[in-house]
């Protein structure tokens, strides 16, 4: 009987132990929870604020130029024609090579961006090919090309 009570006095003490050890680690664990938790929060509102700035930059560049902006069928036929739009996404035209050899219409782009200061430098290259199978009933000596905002226009006027 005396084996019996220590013993449960003992597995007592020890659940008690533990457990108010166990406590306090949680009470610790939830303050460093609430410090990272305040951290993120800061964290992400300045992001944000970063966004909302970025957004408001983005729309009075857009009001400067709407044209830029409008989004156009990449394709379209109409009863005189077949019109294929390229989106410049920025690049300009003069970048664009345009040329027609058997029957197939190849538009080609080539943008290099460098950009230097005293402290560094930063240099950027994208490249663009596209070809068009000329459909059949089209006269392509009238095939024309224009920018229309940021689309580089191609206009296949049928026969």
């Amino acid at each position: 009987m005396l084996k019996k009570t220590l013993l449960s006095g003992l597995v007592a003490s020890l659940v008690f132990t533990t457990s108010s050890f166990s406590f306090g680690d949680f009470i610790l664990d939830l303050n460093d929870e609430l410090q990272a938790n305040q951290e993120l929060i800061k964290e992400y509102k300045a992001r944000i604020t970063k966004l909302e700035k970025r957004n408001k930059y983005l729309l009075a560049q857009k009001a400067k130029n709407p044209k830029l902006y409008e989004k156009k069928p990449l394709y379209e036929e109409t009863k005189n024609s077949y019109i294929y739009r390229v989106k410049l996404n920025g690049a300009q035209a003069k970048n664009v090579s345009f040329t027609i050899k058997d029957h197939i219409l190849s538009i080609e782009m080539n943008i290099k961006t460098e950009h230097k200061d005293k402290n560094s430098y930063y240099a950027s290259s994208r490249y663009f090919f596209q070809s068009y199978s000329i459909p059949k009933g089209v006269d392509e000596e009238k095939i024309s090309h224009k920018v229309e905002g940021d689309y580089f226009t191609i206009i296949m006027p049928k026969k």
